[in-house]
């Protein structure tokens, strides 16, 4: 099969969404297909013959997204040559609506993966951060508008541009679920993102030597991974790391691996609740390396509460480390309470992670639950899922009916209006 991918937002930017797209991309060249991604310019950084970039204007504030350039015509030139067979979008927007159009003109069908709580990135575009500001200074008109916006207008445009693809994927049943209850008619799989060999395999030396570094001579290693946003609810870890030290004392160490907009605040705040000696905030890290980082530490820390799936997660798992986590959507899709971690409320955190460090044998028996299930979420088993949702979309888009009408036996008037496939589930 010839598929091709659009992404407003790929490598080298470091997030969920570009490693989504790469691994997947990647697993299903595995099995055989041959897969495209269109993906905005990155300057001199290198591609491979897949890949194609078109042009973007500036960026949203510190967000790391970019808009297309609307005048670009470089994804509509290239892409009538490559035979495509099958549309793979990754973004409900601008490169959406792209994705659509090209759909319609050369009748083929439209997955597209919802990867993300949209309405929880809003303050990256600079004009409802505005608008935001202006609400905690007092206006509770302007708030109210921003919860409206938030709540109901965004999911429901969301939701309406699902149901103009031909089918839906959802990184974790949980947020399948969500977008039936949105009103998604479209059919959805839940698909999550897999994860690479490489998660499985660290340096054992080097493992050693990170924990030298990071823990020096206290007795415990914790570990994050999280890009540094106001999304990912980072104040949250940081007060509960107050509450760890109050209740077993200076030892233990966390180590934040990832960079983000909010570092220097959240190095300010570290400081201002007295955990300077306690927290490390390492940076950005390769990916191959975080193998080693996680396989240094007893217990991986999350309390985002905006994940559809949390790849982190599993890649931690994958090193055999334990989690503990907020109780949220998508890591309950991942972490079996008391198997391979533990789900939790605010206040119980840090009392969790307590019992997880004074007893060796749980967190021996929650390492091996981890990694056994970090087992079932490979890469390639994850590509297998999807070419097998491919082929369910495909058998529907191209069925007889809809043969008869690319080859004119249809009406006139259903041609000129755009009409997908005449089976309904799959229109669009």
């Amino acid at each position: 099969m010839r598929i091709a991918m659009l992404t407003s937002n790929y490598k080298p930017f470091v997030g969920g969404v570009p490693i989504s797209v790469e691994r997947l991309a990647e697993g299903l060249r595995r099995q055989g297909h041959t897969v495209f991604v269109f993906a905005p310019e990155c300057g001199d950084c290198a591609d491979d013959i897949w890949t194609y970039r078109f042009q973007t204007v500036r960026p949203l504030q510190s967000g790391g997204f970019r808009f297309q350039q609307l005048f670009d015509q470089t994804v509509y030139r290239i892409f009538p040559t490559l035979g495509v067979e099958l549309i793979h979008v990754h973004d409900p927007f601008l490169v959406g609506h792209m994705a659509l159009r090209l759909g319609r003109k050369y009748h083929i069908p439209v997955i597209f993966t919802h990867h993300t709580r949209y309405e929880q990135y809003l303050h990256y575009v600079g004009v409802y951060a505005a608008a935001e500001a202006r609400a905690r200074a007092g206006h509770p008109v302007t708030a109210g508008l921003l919860r409206e916006v938030r709540e109901r207008w965004l999911p429901e445009r969301v939701a309406a541009f699902e149901n103009r693809c031909s089918a839906v994927i959802a990184p974790s049943e949980s947020m399948r679920q969500e977008l039936l209850r949105l009103g998604v008619v479209r059919p959805v799989q839940a698909i999550p993102t897999g994860i690479p060999e490489s998660a499985f395999s660290w340096d054992a030396a080097e493992s050693v030597r990170l924990r030298r570094q990071l823990a020096g001579d206290r007795p415990y290693l914790l570990c994050t991974v999280s890009r540094l946003g106001r999304e990912k609810n980072l104040e949250t870890l940081l007060r509960c790391m107050v509450l760890l030290k109050e209740q077993i004392g200076a030892v233990f160490r966390l180590a934040v691996l990832g960079e983000g907009p909010q570092r220097a605040a959240l190095e300010t705040l570290r400081d201002c609740l007295g955990l300077r000696e306690e927290v490390t905030f390492c940076g950005a890290t390769e990916n191959s390396s975080l193998a080693s980082y996680h396989r240094a530490s007893d217990v991986f820390v999350f309390t985002s509460r905006t994940e559809t799936q949390g790849i982190v997660l599993l890649e931690a798992m994958a090193a055999g480390c334990p989690v503990v986590a907020l109780r949220t959507p998508g890591p309950q899709d991942v972490i079996r309470d008391g198997l391979n971690g533990f789900l939790t409320c605010e206040a119980d955190f840090a009392p969790r992670i307590v019992e997880l460090l004074r007893s060796a044998s749980l967190r021996k028996s929650l390492s091996s639950g981890a990694l056994y299930t970090a087992r079932c979420f490979t890469a390639d088993e994850i590509a297998r899922r999807a070419e097998a949702f491919y082929c369910e979309v495909c058998a529907g888009w191209y069925s007889p009916a809809r043969r008869a009408l690319l080859a004119g036996e249809a009406s006139c008037a259903d041609s000129a209006r755009g009409r997908g496939p005449l089976d309904s589930r799959w229109g669009q």
